[in-house]
C-alpha cells in the first residue's frame, strides 16, 4: 500500500463513521466545568455508536474545554463568548446526524430522554421537552418570566403547549438548517418555536423532570429577558403582519373615515371639545396612514412567503386575480375622478377672482381620495408582481400537507 493510500485511510474511516451516525447531541457550554463531566458521562453510558456528541465551548474561561477532551465527543471552540444561540448554530453547522438534539450542559435535563426524542423525530420535525420543576429547582423570577413568554408566544404567535424556552429539544437537521436561525443569545428557543409555527412544522411535546443545575447560572433575567422579548416582538412584525399592521390599519381607517364623514359637513362643537377643519384634515391624513399600514402588512407577509413560509389565507385571497384587478380598476377610477374634481375646484376658484379660498374641505377630501386611489392602484400592481410566486408557494404547501396526511 502506498503512502498516499495510508494517508487516505483516516479520512475514509471518519467518513464511514459519519455515515453511520443517526443523531447528533449538541451541548452549548460556557463555563460548565462543574456540570459537563456529569452530562458527558451520562451520555456516553447511554448512547451507542450511532450517536455523536458535539460540545461547543462558547469562550469559556474555566476548564470546560480541557474536561470535554477527556470524553468521546467533538469539541468546537469559540475564542470569545458569542452567546448560547451562536453556540447552537455552530453545532448545527457541524452536525453529521440526521436528527439533532440540543441540550443545556448544566445537568438540569435528563439525558435518558434523548432516545425518546430521536424516536419521535422519525415522524415529527420538532420535539420539545416541557420542564416540570419544583419551586426549589427554578428561581421565582425565572418561573414568572417563562410564564409571561409562554403567554406571549401563545397569544401573539399562536404556539401550542407551554415551556417554549426549554433547553432540551430535537429537530431534523434539514429543518434546523431551513429555519435560517439568527439569534445569538437565549432568544434562540423563541425563534425556533415561532419559525416552526410559521412553517407549520409537525411539533410534539412531552414533559421531563427539571433537575437542580450544577455551577453558576448563565441567564441574567432582566438583560436576557429583554433580549427574548425583543426577538418575540421583532418576529411578530414579520410572521403575524395581520395582527401588527393589517388589523390596526383597518381599525384606524374605519375611525378616520367616520370622523372625516362627520366633519365634512361642518365643525362639531360640544361642551367638552370642538372639532373643526383641522380635525378634518387630520382624519383625512389618518385614512392614508391607515392604508399604508395595510400595505406594510402585505409587504411583510410577502417577505415571509419569499423566505419559504406558507402564505396566510388572507394574503392568498387578497392576491387573487379578481381582487387584484378589481382593486387596480377602482383605484384608477378613484384617482381620476377625484383628480378631475380638484381641477374643477381650482378652475372655479380662479374664475371667481381667486379671492379667499373657502373650499378647503372639498379640496382636502378630493386630494385624499386621489392619493388613496393611487395607493390602491399601486397595491394592486404590487400584488400582481408576486401573485405567480405566491400561488406556486401556496400550491406547494398544500401538496406537502396532503403528502404528510397520506404518510400518516
Amino acid at each position: 500500500m502506498s503512502d498516499s493510500q495510508l494517508l487516505e485511510l483516516p479520512r475514509l474511516a471518519r467518513k464511514t463513521r459519519m455515515q453511520n451516525i443517526i443523531a447528533t447531541i449538541i451541548l452549548p457550554a460556557h463555563n460548565e466545568a462543574r456540570a459537563l463531566p456529569k452530562v458527558l458521562s451520562e451520555l456516553q453510558g447511554l448512547l451507542n455508536e450511532h450517536y455523536e456528541i458535539i460540545v461547543v465551548d462558547d469562550g469559556s474561561t474555566d476548564e470546560t474545554a480541557r474536561l470535554a477532551q477527556k470524553y468521546s465527543c467533538r469539541l468546537i471552540r469559540h475564542k470569545a463568548r458569542r452567546g448560547k444561540g451562536a453556540a447552537i448554530r455552530t453545532g448545527i453547522t457541524h452536525a453529521s446526524g440526521q436528527y439533532l438534539v440540543i441540550m443545556d450542559a448544566d445537568a438540569t435535563y435528563p439525558a435518558a430522554e434523548i432516545p425518546r426524542i430521536v424516536g419521535l423525530l422519525a415522524e415529527n420535525d420538532l420535539v420539545r421537552c416541557a420542564r416540570q420543576a419544583g419551586n426549589e429547582t427554578m428561581p421565582l423570577i425565572n418561573r414568572l418570566g417563562n410564564w409571561l413568554f409562554d403567554r406571549l408566544l401563545t397569544s401573539v404567535h399562536g404556539l401550542d403547549g407551554n415551556d417554549h424556552l426549554s433547553g432540551l429539544y430535537g429537530m431534523r437537521r434539514e429543518v434546523a438548517l431551513g429555519l435560517d436561525l439568527q439569534s445569538k443569545g437565549f432568544d434562540i428557543e423563541a425563534e425556533i418555536g415561532i419559525k416552526a409555527r410559521a412553517k407549520q412544522l409537525r411539533v410534539v411535546t412531552f414533559s421531563v423532570i427539571y433537575q437542580p443545575r450544577l455551577g453558576e447560572k448563565k441567564l441574567r433575567p432582566w438583560r436576557d429577558g429583554f433580549t427574548i422579548l425583543s426577538r418575540i416582538v421583532a418576529l411578530v412584525l414579520l410572521y403575524n403582519p395581520m395582527l401588527t399592521f393589517v388589523f390596526p390599519g383597518l381599525l384606524l381607517m374605519l375611525l378616520s373615515l367616520i370622523v372625516a364623514f362627520v366633519l365634512e359637513r361642518g365643525p362639531v362643537i360640544t361642551p367638552y371639545f370642538g372639532l373643526s377643519i383641522h380635525s378634518f384634515i387630520v382624519a383625512a391624513l389618518g385614512v392614508l396612514a391607515a392604508f399604508q399600514l395595510i400595505v406594510f402588512g402585505i409587504a411583510a407577509a410577502l417577505y415571509g412567503v419569499e423566505a419559504g413560509y406558507r402564505p396566510p389565507q388572507w394574503l392568498v385571497v387578497a392576491s387573487s386575480r379578481p381582487l387584484r384587478l378589481g382593486g387596480t380598476i377602482i383605484g384608477f377610477v378613484m384617482a381620476l375622478v377625484a383628480g378631475l374634481d380638484i381641477l374643477r375646484i381650482i378652475i372655479t376658484w380662479m374664475m371667481s377672482g381667486a379671492g379667499i379660498f373657502t373650499e378647503t374641505r372639498s379640496i382636502v377630501l378630493a386630494s385624499t381620495i386621489t392619493v388613496l386611489g393611487l395607493q390602491i392602484l399601486s397595491a394592486g400592481l404590487f400584488l400582481s408582481i408576486f401573485s405567480g410566486q405566491l400561488e406556486r408557494q401556496n400550491q406547494n404547501h398544500i401538496a406537502e400537507s396532503l403528502a404528510d396526511d397520506t404518510l400518516l
